[in-house]
């Protein structure tokens, strides 16, 4: 049976050109998770995790304020770019209007979180962890134009160059804050390392767009803009709450615990976000072609993208996280027991029980999204947090790192059951059951 299996995934490596993108994606991945993994573990080991709590703070501000610069925008280009894939022309206004409406939108974002630096020194109450914060500023001037550039690029299918554009950009952050904290600079200066993998990627994505002329002619139109606005500020909310959803744990311990705590929950969450970033691997391959399949009408092709989703993610996901409780425990214990990175491993166990049991269920998470339909994206993300929120809330204080586990592991529930609710209700297809109705 292994035999079989292997043989019909070089069959469909070699002949398919879906399998072939999520190959590269997942290549990318893989330099996403040692980047992640050499990070926490070298900042844990020459400093501590108290550290590693102040950056990993920094790093979930800088996440949620760089969605409000990009505006959803990204979302608009995704979409509207796989739309008119066979028209050069329309995508070139489209692409351009798009990109200075990002430089305008990442320009107000970093300066506004320069002018907030004090307000996050009053709700961490830590001067470093407020510098830090405020050292990640400038990453954001172009962070929003890399998104649209990337979601173009995602939209086309060019996923080998988006894969490896990806992958430099971790790799400049990895590099970066391993050598900042093998060195005595203060803390904060640990996100500067946004700020250099920011501006290297919009040099390389830039140049290979004008490389393979893709570009097309420069341009600016009105209609566009209010479109990518229009799309995006509906889009917005539901891309906020996604990455509220994905970083709200870490803050609330932030809040409510040590800095210390944070380090070591953040560490263990660390391994939980590789998992979801392999399903996201697959979700970015498919959204471009749930557009095209929606927009011509073929559910035939809807329908094996969720057969395939079955047969492939679920049992991927299980043995990942098999793997990755195995080896944190191993690590933990026998790698650096004096850093009581133990105290994460039932929340890491929590995480990775949810997330499996959607797991076949992620690759369609911005279903509605890709549709055409943001605002009913954005119900199914405000479920998603709403129940993180609450149950976090509820049991935080008492259970500390794992009680915000529960809040998270709650979210990937609701959210999967709202997906499935709208995916029924608006489009006639039971996700569950992988049948529409007539």
């Amino acid at each position: 049976m292994i035999r079989a299996l292997s043989a019909q995934l070089l069959h469909s490596l070699r002949h398919q050109k879906l399998s072939q993108d999520i190959a590269y994606s997942l290549g990318s991945f893989v330099v996403l998770a040692i980047s992640g993994i050499v990070i926490n573990i070298v900042v844990t080991a020459q400093r501590d995790v108290a550290t590693l709590g102040v950056f990993n703070i920094a790093y979930a501000v800088y996440i949620l304020t760089s969605q409000f610069a990009v505006w959803g925008l990204h979302y608009s280009v995704l979409r509207h770019t796989a739309y008119h894939q066979d028209d050069a022309s329309e995508r070139s206004r489209m692409l351009w209007t798009a990109g200075v409406c990002a430089l305008g939108m990442g320009l107000l974002a970093a300066i506004g979180v320069v002018l907030a630096e004090p307000l996050f020194l009053i709700i961490f109450q830590s001067e470093v962890t407020a510098r830090a914060i405020g050292n990640s500023a400038l990453g954001l001037l172009v962070f929003p134009l890399n998104k649209v550039l990337l979601a173009y690029l995602n939209g086309l299918r060019a996923m080998k160059a988006f894969s490896v554009l990806q992958a430099q950009r971790y790799l400049v952050v990895m590099l970066l804050v391993a050598g900042i904290a093998a060195t005595s600079m203060p803390a904060e200066t640990l996100t500067l390392c946004f700020v250099v993998a920011e501006a290297g990627t919009t040099i390389a994505v830039m140049a290979f767009i004008v490389r393979n002329r893709l570009a097309g002619t420069p341009g600016f139109t009105r209609s566009w803009a209010l479109t990518h606005y229009r799309f995006g500020s509906t889009g917005l909310v539901a891309g906020m709450f996604s990455e509220i959803n994905s970083r709200v744990d870490v803050l609330m311990i932030g809040f409510f615990l040590s800095e210390r705590e944070t380090g070591v929950y953040s560490f263990a969450v660390m391994l939980v976000d590789g998992l979801y970033q392999v399903l996201a691997m697959v979700r970015i391959n498919f959204n471009p072609m749930m557009v095209a399949a929606m927009r011509d009408g073929e559910r035939g092709a809807m329908v094996k993208l969720r057969r395939q989703s079955a047969a492939y993610v679920l049992p991927t996901a299980l043995v990942l996280a098999a793997g990755l409780l195995i080896g944190y425990y191993l690590f933990a214990t026998f790698v650096m027991p004096s850093k009581g990175l133990m105290e994460g491993f039932l929340s890491l166990a929590v995480l990775l029980c949810a997330l499996v049991a959607v797991s076949f269920l992620v690759p369609f998470d911005n279903l509605m999204m890709v549709s055409g339909h943001p605002g009913y994206q954005t119900v199914q993300q405000m479920a998603t947090v709403g129940a993180n929120v609450l149950v976090a809330a509820a049991l935080l204080p008492s259970f500390g790192m794992a009680g915000a586990a529960a809040g998270t592991a709650a979210s990937y529930v609701a959210g999967a059951a709202m997906l499935i609710y709208l995916t029924r209700r608006i489009h006639g297809w039971n996700l569950l059951s992988n049948t529409f109705r007539a």
